[in-house]
């Protein structure tokens, strides 16, 4: 194997035993195929009470670490380093200040690692620490956030890349959990017995539901090693003062099939941490992957850890009522936690194994090893932090239910709900009382006071709104998500617009008699003067990209840059599917549109069921055409249901054994991904957008629209697919089209033309 390179890896390994030191002993223990890499253990304290405190000792370790670690980095010019800031605190903080200021230049390239929350938030409360932090974390080659923040690290310290990264843990496969209804309700703790992992809480807790008359029904086992004498004198000095022998127990710290067996015997896990530096627990993955439901706390990196999770319930920090409550209905529901054990297994498969925090790592590795090396490039000052920049978005054309933007709607609302979570962006929304709005926090909300539904009114405030004189005065850049911008613009900041596709020329061209000249030649002229006018222009894939191009030449517009950003998923937030039970049906979501070709599939279909063939019965989801109706009727292969909401369309495509997708033009093809992240394999068109979206990822499913035969053999590839198979694609598909890359993509094409709005035409990343 070609080799791409030196690592260096830098991290605290056990002893002592916590999180960061765990996930760390995974990277250690991973060979690195196609790099030569070297480990170098971080052995600054041997227990945990030493763990961020100054010591003597500790001096000299960092300068022999400093040394050993510059002896690593020479073996290659283009050595890559990976190494662990510390967590928000002085000492450690300083320490890495010193030990960078050393070794960092010695590194071709720097991977950060962001094993504690708060450190960003940390060096952001000082001009020493900022000072400090800019000179230490500044301009990494990549940031691996562990944890989601709120003021996160690679903003603050402009990593040139960046990717979520939650750890995982190897946990054994133990027996299926069991309900036992005539013994107390076994509650474990797992963690280092300190005040901020809620140690007192649990106490709390369990005092609590004594005094409710259920002091015989739990059994609390407090597993782990005592920070120091101190919070130790002070917790089994509350256990004697509230009377809870008995009820708490504290096992001391566990490790091997010892801890395993806790976890085993254990009916729930109660983790009510308050840690300032808690990111991602690797205690919680522990829990899930021994098939435990969970309560946690909505704290710091908790919530987007848990996110998704079925299996969990997050409360309030230091709320030992709402904990007693939470444990109080898991004893009344004993007879769930067997299934509940099968989701939380799942879970953790789906997100926590060991090899899903390697492949991040590694894909890490491969992207900043194929970056030009700073070597190569003049040091420079570091930069001052970017400036939140204000967005202000259009809504109000959005009605969905009501007009045809369902689709856009549910891409907007992904779009805006992560770009709410930024620090780097301040997001203003405008919309009116009857269509969509913006997220309820991290966003500034204007509701127009009348609605939008008819045509006359959504007509005069698309293009009126610009001289309302709202909020839009102080915008860096307007957003339009729908695509069309105001006929009357007084707006003075740029404006962008997401183009999904040519859709009006390719029905004037295939289909004029679909709508009233006058139609066409109004959405024509206002796609013509939108491309025309708009300082930047988004689409949602190469496809439509090509289609866009060849529209502004054949209205003889000048050409213009065009970023592909691509579209994030409404079903992102589910767990993917591991091996989903199906029904013997294929489903279709039908619509009366020319271009979804419904009525074609419906007599393929029959056609097909008539020559003595089963196909599995379509499921027809939606509306269709009129002439379709007596074919319907007259034939029971086909069944048919109209607009569903959105939790039974999600059990009725996760059931189905294929999703077909006939369309002959999209802009991006949204149903074919939520089929996937749903457990569902497609069939498509081939040479559409659909191809492109899921063409890295797998070819079957592909058919011709001319070939209707073609479309069979498609259908019988995607029913062989094993069920490994669709979950791999739609974790690829996960992968690459996370909301949060997306919103990347657009607020570097938002940057890019705001600042050039004074210099001229913006230059955008081609992609």
């Amino acid at each position: 194997m070609i080799s791409k390179g030196y690592i260096t890896l830098l991290g605290q390994t056990p002893p002592p035993w916590h999180g960061q030191a765990v996930a760390t002993q995974i990277l250690f223990d991973h060979d690195w195929p196609g790099f030569d890499a070297e480990c170098i253990r971080m052995d600054y304290s041997d227990e945990m009470d030493e763990v961020g405190r100054f010591q003597a000792k500790k001096i000299f370790r960092l300068w022999s670490l400093i040394i050993r670690t510059r002896r690593s980095l020479a073996r290659s010019p283009d050595t890559i380093l990976l190494y662990p800031p510390a967590s928000a605190k002085w000492v450690p903080f300083l320490r890495d200040v010193l030990f960078l200021i050393f070794v960092r230049s010695k590194a071709a390239r720097t991977v950060f690692i962001f094993h504690a929350s708060g450190l960003a938030e940390f060096t952001e409360g000082g001009s020493v620490r900022k000072w400090l932090a800019q000179i230490a974390y500044h301009g990494a080659d990549m940031a691996l956030e562990v944890a989601e923040e709120k003021v996160a690290p690679h903003r603050v310290y402009e990593a040139k890349q960046h990717i979520w990264c939650p750890c995982g843990i190897d946990v054994p496969a133990l027996p299926p959990k069991r309900p036992k209804n005539d013994e107390p309700l076994k509650v474990l703790f797992v963690g280092s017995l300190q005040e901020g992992k809620g140690v007192l809480e649990i106490l709390r807790t369990a005092a609590n539901l004594r005094d409710m008359g259920h002091g015989g029904d739990y059994r609390f086992h407090i597993v782990g090693r005592w920070m120091n004498n101190e919070f130790e004198m002070e917790a089994l000095g509350l256990h004697e003062e509230l009377g809870l022998a008995g009820i708490v127990e504290f096992p001391g710290q566990l490790t091997g099939n010892d801890k395993w067996e806790a976890y085993q015997n254990a009916d729930v896990f109660f983790f009510p941490s308050h840690y300032p530096s808690e990111a991602s627990p690797i205690v919680l993955m522990e829990a899930l992957g021994s098939g435990l439901p969970v309560i946690s706390t909505l704290w710091n990196g908790i919530p987007a850890l848990m996110r998704g999770c079925e299996t969990a319930t997050l409360l309030p920090i230091k709320s030992p009522d709402a904990y007693a409550d939470a444990l109080l209905s898991m004893l009344c529901n004993r007879a769930r936690l067997e299934a509940q054990s099968e989701i939380s297994v799942r879970f953790y498969r789906d997100h926590f194994r060991p090899e899903r925090f390697v492949e991040r790592v590694n894909g890490a590795f491969l992207a900043v090893a194929d970056s030009p090396s700073p070597r190569t490039e003049p040091r420079t000052e570091p930069k001052q932090r970017m400036t939140a920049l204000n967005v202000s978005v259009y809504l109000a054309d959005q009605n969905p239910g009501h007009d045809r933007s369902l689709g856009i709607s549910r891409m907007s609302k992904v779009i805006l709900d992560e770009m709410a979570k930024r620090d780097d962006l301040e997001l203003n929304v405008l919309s009116s009382s009857s269509s969509q709005k913006g997220p309820k926090a991290g966003a500034k909300n204007t509701v127009l006071p009348w609605s939008t539904r008819s045509r006359i009114m959504r007509v005069m405030t698309d293009h009126l709104h610009p001289v309302l004189g709202w909020f839009g005065k102080a915008a860096d850049v307007w957003y339009f998500p729908k695509g069309f911008l105001p006929r009357f613009s007084l707006l003075r900041a740029p404006m962008v617009v997401t183009v999904h596709d040519t859709i009006i020329q390719h029905y004037w061209d295939h289909y004029p008699g679909w709508r009233k000249p006058a139609e066409y030649a109004y959405w024509r002229h206002m796609l013509t003067t939108t491309l025309e006018n708009a300082d930047a222009i988004f689409t949602v894939s190469r496809s439509s990209r090509e289609s866009i191009r060849t529209f502004m030449r054949r209205q003889g517009l000048p050409e213009k840059e065009i970023l592909v950003t691509y579209e994030p998923c409404f079903y992102e937030t589910i767990p993917q599917p591991e091996d989903p039970p199906k029904k013997d049906y294929a489903v279709h979501l039908a619509s009366r549109e020319p271009h979804k070709r419904t009525h074609d599939l419906i007599r393929w279909w029959i056609a097909r069921s008539e020559t003595g063939e089963t196909p599995p019965l379509l499921a027809l989801i939606g509306q269709v055409p009129p002439e379709s109706e007596d074919l319907i009727a007259a034939h029971s292969c086909i069944s048919r249901r109209d607009f569903l909401g959105d939790d039974e369309l999600q059990t009725v495509i996760g059931e189905a054994k294929a999703l077909i997708l006939p369309s002959e033009i999209e802009g991006f093809g949204l149903p074919a991904i939520e089929a996937y992240y749903l457990g569902t394999p497609v069939c498509f068109v081939r040479d559409t957008s659909v191809e492109e979206i899921l063409g890295e990822s797998t070819s079957a499913g592909a058919f011709q629209l001319d070939n209707p035969d073609s479309l069979w053999d498609a259908l019988d590839q995607v029913l062989a697919m094993p069920a490994p198979d669709v979950r791999r694609i739609g974790l690829e598909l996960r992968e690459r089209f996370a909301a949060a890359k997306v919103v990347d993509r657009m607020v570097e094409g938002f940057r890019s033309v705001a600042s050039a709005k004074e210099s001229g035409q913006p230059d955008l990343p081609d992609r």
